[in-house]
């Protein structure tokens, strides 16, 4: 498993504050079977923002200390963007993609989108980056109409969610959105945002709720398959369900859900 957002590289945004709680959550994502992680922290200009030098640094210090406790588990760099009219500057000037790749994680209001949001991604979108919407079913933009995820997704931006949602963790309304992405195909990662606030274990089970509520091979696309492809800088698919028109569904014998959905 590849988990593609948290927040604990420690002291650098409001995640971990310490490299013995990062350290903890590292051992519990391994034990879980984690084998790769992105360490996402804020970039937020104004609130969370700091030299790309002091992110290595910190980032070296802990794959140092994971190694040193015999931890099978790889750290990659990566950044959860704050959208503004300036993002492709500092993307350019820090280096915020994940990894080696052309992916970015961004994030915007969760109050809701903004009216300009697309305007802010399609700069980068010019330059041959490639958006991932941190937590798409905590915007109540999206919220009150889920189908403003597929039409980001038409235009090329792709959508995470949380584990914590499928759980209730947010509340009854970001489950249901959640779950109601992932029904429709209109999600490509799950990921933890793990803050080291509590002991990792959500997004286990949030896999496992994942597998058995829905689909296992669409648990192992969101949590493995389209986050290696991250790793690799290789493009993830925006469309991987079918779902069958209803009159189509009316004159079928009954299958499975993944005969139904996939193509």
């Amino acid at each position: 498993m590849i988990d593609i957002h948290c927040h604990l590289l420690p002291q650098t945004d409001d995640g971990s504050d310490s490299e013995e709680k990062s350290l903890a959550q590292l051992k519990l994502m391994a034990e879980g079977g984690v084998t790769d992680v992105f360490m996402t922290s804020h970039f937020m200009p104004g609130f969370y923002q700091y030299p790309r030098a002091d992110y290595d640094a910190k980032l070296a210090r802990l794959r140092e200390l994971a190694s040193g406790e015999g931890l099978g588990i790889r750290l990659h760099p990566g950044f959860e963007i704050f959208l503004h009219p300036f993002s492709l500057k500092d993307i350019e000037k820090h280096d915020l993609r994940m990894g080696n790749s052309r992916y970015i994680l961004v994030e915007s209001d969760l109050n809701g989108l903004p009216s300009d949001f697309y305007e802010y991604l399609y700069p980068l979108l010019r330059k041959g980056y490639k958006p991932i919407l941190a937590h798409a079913e905590r915007y109540v933009s999206i919220m009150r109409n889920v189908h403003d995820a597929k039409d980001l997704i038409r235009r090329d931006i792709y959508m995470q969610v949380n584990a914590g949602s499928l759980l209730g963790n947010y509340g009854e309304k970001v489950r249901q959105t959640a779950w109601l992405l992932l029904r429709n195909g209109w999600a490509h990662f799950l990921a933890s945002d793990d803050h080291a606030k509590t002991p990792y274990g959500s997004y286990f089970q949030a896999l496992e709720l994942l597998r058995t509520e829905l689909d296992p091979t669409v648990a192992e696309l969101l949590s493995i398959d389209f986050p290696a492809k991250i790793i690799a800088d290789e493009t993830v698919p925006f469309k991987y369900v079918y779902l069958r028109p209803s009159h189509e569904r009316r004159h079928r014998k009954k299958r499975s859900w993944f005969q139904r959905i996939f193509g």
